[in-house]
């Protein structure tokens, strides 16, 4: 992963002199003190941060001021933190959610060439009959990309992002 970054500016607040690691999808990534995780991952060269929930396309960072979902990643068992206004910390551990196998090639990226057969609500016009709903439902949910909480993980503190 590249490091690319602006010029530095008499008011930031990144403090390129005190560096940080974390780890990105079980990959070494660094940032400065003051950085976001997305700040990092951006300047690490990111650039998919997560999914759109119906066709699977790529999504990277908008807002930047944490009122979008295409920064929600999960960062140290808390599922959907809005990582573009999450301090880096290190030895934060942060794992991307709504994608399998990666971010970047993604199996349920394939709806997108079904789009005309999926069209606008069509998973709550389909599934309104209560008999196929059980059958859905794990399913669209987890295509949603919702997060997970890694029990193990996160056995003995608190998380205050959900």
């Amino acid at each position: 992963m590249s490091n690319q970054r602006l010029p530095p500016r008499e008011t930031q607040i990144i403090d390129p002199n005190r560096k940080i690691t974390f780890s990105f999808d079980n990959q070494t990534v660094s940032g400065f003190a003051g950085d976001t995780i997305g700040s990092a991952l951006y300047a690490a060269g990111v650039r998919v941060f997560s999914r759109s929930f119906k066709y699977h396309r790529p999504r990277g960072l908008f807002c930047v001021d944490g009122k979008c979902p295409n920064c929600l990643m999960n960062v140290n068992g808390c599922p959907n933190v809005r990582i573009c206004t999450e301090p880096v910390n290190e030895g934060d551990k942060v794992r991307h959610q709504n994608a399998w196998p990666s971010l970047e090639l993604d199996f349920l990226s394939i709806t997108e060439k079904l789009d005309r057969f999926l069209p606008p609500g069509f998973y709550y016009k389909t599934m309104i009959n209560p008999r196929f709903w059980h059958l859905a439902e794990p399913f669209l949910r987890r295509a949603a990309g919702l997060g997970e909480i890694d029990i193990q993980e996160r056995s003995s503190h608190h998380c205050e992002h959900v």
